[in-house]
């Protein structure tokens, strides 16, 4: 996508995200039909955003928490901010794995004289690097090279040189098994597989195959892997522990009744401010705490830490829930399915909201855009640098909280550093 690109707009502060927080991937080429028809639409996102161009759901198990920190102070209280892991129902995990495909590998822009440096650049030894260019092929439809490496090569990858190989991969959608990677943010593969989820058989086939960029780290090679397990009800727990994804419980401390006109202004936005004070009052009397759930508008709290529920007609739509319709939706008490059109989505985005600099609120739209100004993920600003947050349009994709910093290492392979524009509601 290349359009216009919007006047900068500065970012909302960023501090240095909770350690040891967890996620995980987007769903991999075994989801391949799916996402062909609900990604089609994002496409055009950038041009039409440059241009003008199911309430609730399944109930997502949720690992241990982890060790709560504290969020900046705000407008918003005293909150404590709890990471733990979420992964989706076995009964949404797909058992339909479809044939496996032999490994290749697209490498736009690069020519076949070319090959040797990236390949020796990588880490490869030489005589890696000459299997790999004898059977290179000119694919003119993206201006570059395809590769077909074979499976022991794979296999073979020390997880450094698969790391600079798979993530200049990941960087065109031709490579969906290095673009859609599962991956999870944390250093320990113990964090991402431990448990009693899989086998310890089937984690030492795993392991070898992980690779990092920062604090994530990769799985791309399902495929490879399925040679190797024959249970298919193995192969479904794995892809449940694949498919973990980290989110945040998040408690506001209300110690006394002083701080109750103040919370409710901040989250009673949208007409809710009558609604919220008798919760907090009695919370304040006790001096106690709350999940900030019971706090958000209804579509978030029938929304958050859920895995879409869908039926047979949801097929029928032009694309399943995704970001867009997540944030514009976030208020409504009945969501409003025309924001699954992406154009008519991003046509209210620009209509019915402005850009703010700074003082961000609860409900203000966070955009993300590349270096080319194209939009390519939106999020719900909660509190400090926390937003609500639906990472995909597939079922295996959960709504969570994450922080600004870890949704942006989420999408790292689409733009390291983006540029955030946030809006906000006209009649806010």
């Amino acid at each position: 996508m290349s359009s216009a690109k919007k006047p900068e707009a500065p970012r909302p502060a960023r501090p240095a995200s909770p350690a040891d927080r967890s996620t995980v991937a987007l769903p991999r080429s075994w989801f391949l039909i799916l996402i062909a028809l609900t990604l089609a639409p994002w496409l055009v996102v950038g041009s039409l955003y440059l241009t003008g161009g199911d309430t609730g759901g399944q109930p997502a198990p949720a690992a241990s928490a982890g060790v709560a920190s504290t969020a900046r102070p705000g407008p918003w209280g005293t909150l404590a901010v709890t990471p733990i892991v979420v992964s989706p129902p076995l009964e949404y995990v797909s058992t339909d794995w479809g044939p496996i495909e032999k490994p290749l590998w697209y490498l736009p822009g690069l020519s076949i004289d070319r090959l040797p440096a990236f390949f020796t650049s990588a880490g490869l030894p030489a005589d890696a690097v000459a299997r790999l260019v004898s059977t290179a092929r000119i694919d003119p439809r993206i201006g570059g090279t395809a590769v077909f490496p074979d499976e022991d090569l794979i296999r073979q990858l020390a997880p450094a040189v698969r790391a600079r190989i798979y993530l200049r991969l990941a960087q065109s959608p031709y490579n969906p098994a290095q673009a859609h990677a599962f991956r999870f943010l944390g250093a320990s593969s113990d964090a991402w597989l431990g448990g009693s989820l899989i086998s310890s058989a089937t984690r030492a086939l795993v392991e070898p195959f992980i690779y990092h960029d920062d604090q994530f780290q990769y799985f791309a090679d399902f495929d490879l892997l399925r040679r190797s397990i024959s249970d298919e009800a193995e192969l479904s727990r794995l892809a449940k522990a694949l498919l973990r994804q980290s989110t945040v419980l998040v408690r506001l401390s209300v110690d006394d009744a002083s701080q109750v006109d103040g919370l409710a202004q901040y989250w009673g936005r949208g007409g809710r401010r009558t609604d919220l004070r008798p919760l907090l009052e009695s919370v304040a009397d006790a001096g106690a705490a709350m999940d900030i759930v019971h706090l958000l508008p209804s579509f978030a709290r029938d929304h958050l830490h859920r895995y879409p529920r869908l039926s047979a007609a949801d097929y029928d739509k032009p694309i399943i829930a995704n970001c867009l319709w997540t944030a514009l939706n976030f208020f409504r008490t009945d969501p409003d399915d025309r924001f699954l059109d992406v154009g008519f989505a991003l046509d209210t985005l620009k209509r019915e909201y402005y850009v703010v600099q700074q003082n961000f609120e609860l409900g203000d739209v966070v955009a993300f855009l590349d270096d080319e100004g194209d939009l390519y993920h939106v999020a719900v600003y909660l509190a400090d640098d926390l937003v609500f947050s639906k990472n995909g349009t597939t079922p295996m994709a959960p709504w969570t909280i994450m922080t600004i910093d870890d949704l942006t290492g989420y999408y790292g392979s689409r733009m390291a550093e983006p540029r955030l524009i946030v809006h906000r509601r006209n009649d806010f």
